[in-house]
């Protein structure tokens, strides 16, 4: 989202008259016709002249505070700022009660980033010249760079009672509408201000922006792609392309546009930032990791790259450092409640628990209430857990983290708190076979080369033994077998969901269709002795595998098999006896279940791989909020 910002030319239009008696010497009136005829040119864009003949007044003497401002106008617009500082300032010198070279120099200062000398600035041209549409439409943009978006929105809205067609100052409106989370309004801004100017690149590019986060993503694309027609080599544009492809499950389409992006605008940290994370999903973490330290590098002390960095040396299994940035994240109190989940997860995954119980001390959110209860059932504090858990049952605050943690602890302590699911999580299993014609050989063979070939950098998973897993989304590699394979997926989940009782949404299938779930997966492989250890999906909200490849066994062994259980592993057992269910895929088996179930591959001894996807299918949560 871009801010216009308005130049003041004087001179444009009218020339100040002199006083009456004033004789005018012969440099005088050369200099009057030269900043004349400069203006001219300057009105006409030939901006080459105007700058000629303003440099030729200033050298015949004609020192007039119209011409030095101009003069800064032009030095702006060819990159030349620290010039234009110069101008406007010498322009103040010799009339300081001038406001556009006041004016001039705090939108200079402002995309500089010198906010506090852009703000004195603006201030005093509005001293001066108070009713000055274009001022208050700068200082609306300044206000909003400060992060102070009430006063943005007073100074733009008095900029449009003075002049109430003015697109540009509609155009910051809905930026300002946009940061206050007030979309319908932005929405009607940027569009009114399109209606005024049809053909403007910045509405249509901030209008897709505004749709994405509406989540209406095909107009967003056609917005954005309205925009880059209208000037192609925008790298804004080219940057929220990106955003939006990532967000359409088409990363290489997002890495081409971030990468032209970066190379119009090489210091933008939130393009590396973005860059980061589109590796991330591309399954590259060391580019991931060399493009998000850019963009601290770029901005250091940005919250944003700390809380991404923490993800990315987790997943590189580094969590020395993981932890470190979440740590330097938590200090900021915009990103505090996300990072301090984030710290206290990781914290879990090493077995820190009260250090995680220590970090979520102040949370209020759902996610970190359900991760609280899952600590205090891993520190035995049956006391704080039982009072957490009756809270969330009474907010029906349910994650898969806490629906995990009441269902072993219902086994553990003997008793029945409601695990929101309205059943037994193991009624959530649904066991089938996909045949040929619904997904050929060709297809499976062609997933299976293609990790054969390990293009996929590997992610570090502490609970397999002799494997590997894939990192990134393995469902947006833009390669047949796995487009087919996702579209194969979307069905029998909305199947599943049509099926069963358990933990499901029978309108999954409209529901898909407004982008409210995500549906993320990653192949695991394993080799002789592999085994992967008890484990659930705390992210998702539907759990599946789809096997490719098994090794061969007995007719009635269990090896290579998937266990499932409400035992956690991280959990005390005491003297309680867990049930578990056994299904022994074959190739082609399809399973699908509640993501909080526990689940295990038990070892086989077979030199023959075994291969599969897994996946899982999350909810967007900021959606669900809304909706309900």
């Amino acid at each position: 989202m871009r801010d216009h910002c308005k130049n003041q030319v004087a001179g444009f239009g009218e020339q100040k008259e002199k006083k009456e008696n004033q004789r005018l010497n012969k440099s005088e009136s050369r200099g009057e016709a030269l900043h004349k005829e400069a203006v001219n040119f300057h009105m006409q864009g030939d901006i080459k002249n105007a700058e000629i003949l303003y440099r030729q007044a200033i050298k015949i003497g004609f020192l007039h505070e119209a011409i030095f401002s101009n003069l800064g106008v032009i030095c702006k617009n060819s990159d030349r700022q620290e010039e234009a500082i110069t101008l406007y300032e010498k322009a103040i010198e010799i009339r300081p009660d001038h406001p556009d070279a006041y004016s001039n120099l705090g939108n200079l200062h402002k995309e500089l980033g010198n906010l506090d000398q852009a703000l004195t600035s603006t201030l005093k041209s509005l001293e001066l010249k108070p009713d000055n549409p274009d001022a208050l439409i700068n200082l609306g943009g300044i206000y909003k760079e400060l992060g102070t978006l009430d006063q943005a929105l007073t100074s733009t809205l008095k900029s449009l009672e003075l002049k109430p067609d003015n697109p540009t100052a509609l155009i910051n409106l809905g930026g300002i509408y946009q940061d206050l989370g007030n979309l319908d309004q932005a929405l009607a801004s940027t569009l009114k201000s399109l209606e005024l100017k049809p053909d403007n690149p910045t509405a249509h590019m901030n209008l897709g922006g505004i749709y994405q986060e509406l989540n209406k993503l095909n107009q967003a694309l056609a917005s954005t792609l309205k925009s880059l027609e209208l000037k192609p080599n925008n790298p804004d544009a080219l940057m929220n392309l990106g955003s939006l492809y990532k967000d359409l499950g088409k990363p290489e389409q997002a890495l081409t546009s971030t990468l032209k992006s970066l190379e119009l605008k090489p210091n933008n940290h939130t393009a590396y930032i973005n860059l980061g994370v589109i590796y991330q999903d591309l399954g590259n973490l060391d580019q991931a990791l060399a493009s998000t330290l850019k963009s601290l590098e770029l901005k250091p002390g940005n919250p944003d790259a700390h809380i991404n960095l923490g993800g990315i040396y987790k997943d590189l299994g580094n969590f020395d450092q993981a932890l470190y940035f979440l740590r330097e994240a938590e200090k900021n109190d915009e990103v505090k409640a996300k990072a301090s989940i984030l710290l206290a997860q990781t914290y879990y995954s090493i077995g820190l628990y009260r250090e995680g119980v220590k970090a979520l001390s102040e949370t209020q959110s759902k996610a970190g209430k359900g991760l609280l209860l899952a600590l205090y059932l891993c520190l035995e504090k049956k006391v704080e857990f039982n009072l957490c858990a009756k809270e969330l049952i009474a907010k029906n605050w349910y994650t898969q983290t806490s629906i995990a943690a009441i269902d072993h602890a219902n086994i553990l302590y003997n008793q029945t708190l409601d695990n929101g699911l309205k059943g037994s999580t193991f009624d959530s299993i649904v066991n089938q076979r996909i045949n040929k014609h619904e997904f050929s050989d060709t297809l499976l063979e062609g997933i299976i080369m293609h990790l054969s070939a390990k293009i996929i950098q590997p992610q570090h998973q502490g609970l397999l033994v002799n494997g590997s897993q894939t990192s990134g989304n393995i469902l947006d590699i833009p390669k047949k077998p796995f487009i087919e394979l996702k579209k194969l997926l979307i069905k029998k989940i909305d199947d599943y969901n049509q099926s069963c009782s358990i933990n499901t949404d029978k309108d999954f299938k409209a529901n898909w269709g407004k982008n409210m779930y995500i549906l993320r997966g990653w192949a695991i492989v394993m080799g002789k002795g592999g085994n992967l250890k008890s484990h659930n999906h705390e992210l998702g909200w539907l759990t599946g595998t789809f096997y490719l490849q098994m090794p061969e066994r007995e007719a009635n062994s269990k090896e290579g098999a998937i266990e499932f259980s409400h035992q956690g592993p991280k959990y005390p057992q005491g003297n309680s006896s867990f049930d578990t269910r056994v299904i022994r895929p074959e190739v082609r088996d399809l399973n699908i279940f509640s993501s909080s179930l526990f689940h295990r591959t038990l070892p086989f001894q077979s030199k023959t791989q075994r291969i599969c996807i897994a996946f899982d299918l999350q909810k967007n949560e900021k959606l669900w909020v809304d909706f309900n």
